[in-house]
């Protein structure tokens, strides 16, 4: 082992005031407004020169209470969490793995701790990537450090840390699409609904893969994706933001998709802790965050569902149907209120009406929305790997009417049809 340079101490400052995002191009103008924390950094790099040019620039960020040399990941013994700063940057050799292997250790003493991988080159291959991620690394960075990337990066490092402590509660909405047995829909309804809340102008939507025992969202909208659900649950307790992000895939549509389980084995990995860790981010993250959940839920989920508007899917089938009395009764063991729940027919056709009318009626509950039977158009759909595409069709209206009446937006009536008419548009 070799000699530690300067022992980092703990952090003093506790600043209790949001930093604006718009300012995070101009980090010295936040820290004088006292709008975000100084961090303290140690930089783990066996060059002088370029150890030197980083604490400079980390110096001029005016975001840096306190810089410390390690000579490299090798030279410190670390016991403690107040031992380890807010940001650790470390220089890669060779393959990276002693410095991952260091990253580790950092990471069981103190999760939060933000790790930057520091290298010549950028390996991009999926296995370096799920490596790094999995030791605990957060960003990479690129010599020589080009300046306004290392402020960039000291300024979002510097708000998340600022966010972690002011922010109290969960913001967006949380919509679980839950179905009443096995192959009601549930992962075309989550996926085609969460496309219509990302087409909202000015809002954010997440979309995770919960289904059991696979997810099968990644193949519906043909994304290939480098990190799944496993890796979330694995890294709960330093999950944050910034390394939800990293996990997820982006869909064209603006869709960021956290895939599902690609094994059974995936699921060894889901404490209750963990699912609910990973929906407190996403939920502090986006404005709108829904889950496949499948059909597939117990008591140890109370905690996700209370939280919840749910989506219960059923088909108009006497099996599906009389299903629905069983898991409203079992929802509201699990204290769920019934005005979270929201009834949704999928596959309808318009002969269902008169048992539906029954269903309204006993249970009393509305059907939220009524989602017609196409299965030309989903099966094209997943074909090509892609939500269903908006064309005028009452199954897409009703998609993108039920996603506005969920995001709180007003849908204009549609004049009511003679039975004739709806014969005709059928």
């Amino acid at each position: 082992m070799f000699r530690e340079q300067d022992r980092p101490s703990s952090l003093l400052v506790d600043s209790r005031a949001h930093a604006p995002e718009s300012s995070a191009s101009h980090p010295k103008a936040i820290s004088e407004a006292g709008g975000v924390r100084n961090l303290t950094v140690a930089i783990a790099a066996s060059d002088p020169v370029a150890c030197s040019t980083l604490r400079q620039m980390l110096q001029q960020t005016g975001l840096v209470k306190e810089v410390h040399e390690w000579a490299s990941s090798k030279a410190v013994e670390l016991r403690h969490a107040r031992d380890i700063p807010d940001v650790v940057f470390l220089d890669l050799t060779g393959n990276g793995n002693l410095e991952f292997v260091f990253a580790q250790q950092l990471v069981r003493l103190r999760p939060s701790t933000h790790i930057v991988a520091c290298s010549a080159r950028r390996d991009s291959s999926p296995e370096f990537l799920l490596q790094a991620m999995r030791s605990g690394v957060r960003d990479f960075l690129e010599k020589p450090y080009d300046r306004m990337e290392l402020s960039a990066l000291i300024a979002r490092a510097s708000s998340e840390r600022t966010q972690g402590v002011t922010r109290p509660s969960a913001a967006g909405k949380l919509f679980v699409v839950l179905g009443t047995k096995g192959g009601v829909g549930t992962t075309t309804v989550s996926v085609n609904l969460a496309v219509q809340l990302a087409h909202m102008r000015g809002k954010s939507t997440i979309l995770l893969d919960f289904s059991r025992p696979m997810g099968d969202v990644s193949a519906l909208l043909d994304l290939k994706p480098k990190f799944l659900l496993r890796d979330a649950l694995e890294n709960f307790k330093r999950l944050d933001s910034t390394l939800l992000s990293g996990l997820l895939t982006a869909h064209k549509s603006g869709l960021q998709v956290l895939a599902g389980a690609a094994q059974l084995e995936d699921w060894q990995h889901g404490s209750t802790s963990a699912v609910e860790r990973v929906v407190e981010i996403a939920q502090r993250s986006f404005d709108f965050v829904v889950m496949d959940f499948g059909s597939f839920y117990s008591a140890e989920w109370q905690n996700v569902l209370r939280a919840a508007e749910i989506l219960l899917i059923s088909e108009a089938d006497l099996a599906g149907l009389a299903k629905l009395h069983r898991h409203l009764g079992a929802l509201g063991k699990l204290h769920v209120d019934s005005r979270q729940v929201r009834l949704v027919i999928n596959r309808w056709h318009r002969h269902d009406e008169e048992a539906l009318g029954e269903v309204e009626t006993g249970m009393k509950m509305p059907v939220f929305a009524r989602l017609p039977n196409n299965f030309k158009q989903v099966s094209e759909a997943t074909v090509r790997g892609d939500s269903l595409q908006a064309n005028g069709d009452p199954l897409s209206g009703e998609f993108h009417n039920m996603a506005a009446r969920l995001a709180g937006k007003e849908v204009p009536k549609q004049p009511k049809k003679s039975r004739l008419g709806q014969f005709f548009s059928l």
